[in-house]
């Protein structure tokens, strides 16, 4: 890695998925010249802040690889709670940007119907978001940027995925899995995570 050369982005999925959910927008990052790195959250059923150690382990092994000095985070759904986990007990410093796709960062209603200690901790209004939020400062929000769909079939009320202090683009008529495949959604996150000043 070079300075002025596209920083890695590693790739977090949401609730009951995998890695394989990105490999679309993988080929296009690596198109791009982004090296790519991804995690699987496991246990599946498990609490996020404990998805907070893979992270950082894939993070680490994709810095190594690269020699970058900081990476992207790319998340979908649970993914951003993940890396707002990670960032709860790592700190910023290894991270330049994070981009969410549907992630809902005040909680959803469906997740009642969910199993396992991670779908409790996005229920709205449960403790587990209340602390996340209170640990989170300006510089740490300032480094997201939401992508929103108001037309989300799993986060309910859509108006649950904003981030205070983030930066919230908003999309119509796709859904909470599409939000990850569609083309203009795709575009964006390519024009976010291009190489700019704040990276070296």
């Amino acid at each position: 890695w070079s300075p002025g050369d596209p920083l890695p982005v590693l790739l977090v999925h949401g609730y009951f998925c995998n890695r394989q959910l990105w490999r679309p927008t993988a080929r296009a990052l690596a198109a791009q010249g982004h090296a790519i790195g991804a995690v699987d959250l496991e246990p599946v059923f498990g609490s996020i802040d404990d998805y907070a150690q893979r992270i950082d382990d894939a993070l680490r092994s994709l810095l190594a690889g690269t020699g970058a000095p900081r990476a992207h985070l790319l998340c979908h759904s649970m993914g951003g709670l993940a890396a707002r986990a990670y960032l709860r007990a790592r700190g910023v410093g290894s991270i330049a940007r994070v981009v969410t796709l549907g992630t809902p960062h005040q909680g959803t209603v469906l997740a009642r119907l969910g199993h396992g200690i991670n779908t409790r901790q996005m229920c709205p209004g449960n403790a587990w978001l209340a602390s996340l939020a209170a640990s989170e400062d300006a510089r740490t929000t300032a480094r997201f940027h939401v992508l929103l769909s108001h037309h989300d079939n799993i986060v309910a009320p859509q108006a649950g995925q904003t981030l205070p202090g983030a930066r919230t683009i908003e999309f119509s008529g796709l859904g909470h899995i599409t939000l990850a495949y569609d083309a203009a959604v795709r575009r964006t996150v390519l024009e976010l995570l291009a190489p700019s000043a704040a990276d070296t």
